[in-house]
C-alpha cells in the first residue's frame, strides 16, 4: 500500500494504485451494509462503481474487490488490501471521535446561552467574539459571516464567499467562526467531489453550516452545491448490482467559502454574498500588532465558546416575516439584481432570527422582524452595494473606487500598487480588466505608462436602497 495518499484528510476516502475508494459513512460490526463508491482518481467524465456491501464480511469484501478489479482492471488482492485500509481509518475514526449523541445543557449552561440571546447587542457582542478568539479587524464581514451560518436555520440560508490574496486570513475567518458554532451543526470540507454530497445522508446536512476551505476545492460539485442551495435536496439514483437505488440528501445549507480566484462559476456566485477580505496596510499593520502582543506574552483572556454554541443550539428553525418589507427598495440594474434583492431580504430576515428571543412571533408562529433589524443590515449592506460593480471583479472593483476616490489626472501601474498596498502584477491584472472594461485609457504610452480614468460614475448605487429613517 505504499501508493496510498495519505495526504488525504478524509477517513472514509482513500486513494489506492489510482482509484479513490468513499464510504457514504463509517462501517460497522452490526451487519450493515454501506454504500462503497468507487472510481477513477484522476477524475474524468467515467461513472462511479457504486455498490453496498457489508464491509466487515470477508465474503461481501471479496465479492466486492472482485467486481472492482473487473471494472477497472486491477488486482482482486490489491482491492482488498485498499478496503483495509479503509476499514483501518474508520476503526481509527471511531476510536478517537466523540459520540454523535444530542448535547443536553445544563440549567446552568441554558441560562448562559439565553443571556446572550436577550442581548440587545448580540450581533456586536458576536463581532468582539470572534475579535476575542483571536480575529482582528474585518468588522463588517465578521457579522456578515456570522449571519449567513446563524442563516442556516431559515428555510433559504444565505451563502458567502471570501474573496482574498493567500495569506490574507480567509480560513482563519472560517475556523474562528466554526468554533463559535456547535459541532453538530458544521460541516467542514476541504474537498468535495462531484456526487460527494447525494451520499452525505437523507438529514445529514439538514440546517448545517458548510466550510468548504478553498472554493477550487467545491469546483467539482458546482451543480450539486447549487441544486442543494436552491431546491434544499439533492436525488440521485444509481444501478447497484442490476437494481437502480435512490439516495437523498435533505438541506437546507449555508455554504461559506473562500478563494483567491476571480473566475468563479458565475451561476454559483449569484447565490451567494462575495464579500472581500481588506487587504489594506491598515489591516496588515493590525494583525502585525497582534503577532507582536502575543510573542511578548501579552495575552488576551481566553473567551469561552461554549456560552455562543449553546446559543446557537437555543435558536429554533423558524420562518420570519418582514412586515414593511413591500417599502424596501435595491437597484435594479441587471438580472443579478433579483437575486441580490433576495440576500438583502434574507440578511433581513436572519438577523431577526438571531433575535428571535426578543421577537414577537405572529398567529402563524413566524418570528416577526423589526426595523432594528433592517438598520443593521442596512449599515452592513450598503458599502458592499457600491462594491458590486456590474462585471468587474472584487480586485478590479476594490482599484476601480480607490482610484475615483484619489481623483489623480493620471497614475502609473506602481503607483495604483502602492494605492492599494499590493505587488505590482496584482495591480497590473486589476488595471488590465479595467481597460477591457473601458474604464481606463492609456494616457502616455512611453514607460513607464501612465492610465486616466475614462468614468468614474459607477459608485453610488446604495443611493438607491431604502434608507432606515424613511420607514419610520
Amino acid at each position: 500500500m505504499k501508493n496510498a495518499e495519505q495526504r488525504n484528510t478524509d477517513p472514509l476516502a482513500v486513494e489506492v494504485e489510482g482509484l479513490r475508494y468513499e464510504l457514504d459513512r463509517p462501517a460497522t460490526r452490526n451487519g450493515r451494509k454501506v454504500v462503497v463508491s468507487v472510481r477513477l482518481a484522476a477524475g474524468g467524465d467515467s461513472a462511479p462503481l457504486v455498490d453496498r456491501a457489508d464491509l466487515y464480511s470477508f465474503r461481501q469484501r471479496h465479492g466486492l474487490s472482485v467486481l472492482v478489479s473487473e471494472t477497472f482492471a486491477r488486482k482482486p488482492d490489491e482491492v482488498m488490501g485498499a478496503l483495509a485500509l479503509l476499514l483501518d481509518q474508520v476503526e481509527r475514526l471511531a476510536a478517537t471521535a466523540k459520540k454523535a449523541e444530542p448535547v443536553v445543557l445544563t440549567q446552568a449552561r441554558r441560562t448562559a446561552g439565553e443571556k446572550l440571546l436577550r442581548s440587545p447587542d448580540l450581533l456586536e457582542r458576536a463581532a468582539h467574539a470572534l475579535d476575542a478568539r483571536g480575529y482582528v479587524g474585518e468588522e463588517r464581514n465578521k457579522r456578515l459571516v456570522y449571519l449567513v451560518a446563524t442563516s442556516r436555520l431559515l428555510e433559504k440560508p444565505l451563502s458567502a464567499i471570501l474573496f482574498a490574496q493567500s495569506g490574507a486570513g480567509k480560513s482563519e475567518l472560517l475556523d474562528r467562526l466554526a468554533q463559535l458554532m456547535p459541532e453538530e451543526s458544521v460541516e467542514f470540507l476541504s474537498r468535495l467531489t462531484p456526487q460527494a454530497l447525494y451520499y452525505a445522508g437523507a438529514d445529514h446536512l439538514r440546517h448545517k453550516v458548510v466550510l468548504v476551505d478553498e472554493q477550487a476545492g467545491a469546483s467539482e460539485a458546482d451543480y450539486s452545491i447549487r441544486t442543494l442551495q436552491s431546491r434544499g435536496v439533492l436525488r440521485l439514483a444509481v444501478p447497484v448490482r442490476g437494481k437502480t437505488e435512490s439516495f437523498e440528501a435533505r438541506g437546507p445549507i449555508a455554504l461559506l467559502s473562500g478563494t483567491t480566484r476571480d473566475d468563479l462559476n458565475p451561476e454559483n456566485l449569484s447565490r451567494c454574498l462575495e464579500l472581500s477580505l481588506d487587504d489594506s496596510a491598515e489591516q496588515t499593520k493590525r494583525i502585525q500588532e497582534a503577532q507582536r502582543r502575543a510573542w511578548a506574552g501579552e495575552r488576551r483572556k481566553a473567551l469561552d465558546p461554549v456560552p455562543w454554541q449553546d446559543a446557537q443550539r437555543l435558536l429554533e428553525p423558524c420562518e420570519v416575516v418582514i412586515p414593511f418589507a413591500s417599502k424596501l427598495a435595491y437597484p435594479a440594474r441587471t438580472t443579478s439584481d433579483r437575486r441580490d434583492n433576495m440576500k438583502l431580504l434574507s440578511l433581513v430576515a436572519a438577523h431577526a432570527l438571531l433575535y428571535q428571543q426578543q421577537r414577537e412571533r405572529d398567529r402563524e408562529g413566524r418570528v416577526v422582524a423589526v426595523l432594528y433589524d433592517y438598520k443593521s443590515v442596512f449599515e452592513l449592506l450598503r458599502p458592499l452595494v457600491d462594491q458590486e460593480l456590474d462585471g468587474l471583479s472584487p480586485r478590479a472593483g476594490t482599484l476601480y473606487r480607490a482610484l475615483v476616490k484619489q481623483g489623480a489626472a493620471t497614475f502609473t501601474t506602481r503607483e495604483a500598487a502602492a494605492l492599494q498596498g499590493w505587488g505590482y502584477n496584482t495591480a497590473k491584472r486589476a488595471l488590465a480588466e479595467l481597460r477591457a472594461h473601458e474604464l481606463l485609457r492609456l494616457a502616455e504610452s512611453e514607460t513607464p505608462r501612465r492610465y486616466a480614468l475614462l468614468d468614474g460614475s459607477l459608485l453610488g448605487n446604495s443611493a438607491a436602497l431604502t434608507d432606515p429613517s424613511e420607514l419610520r
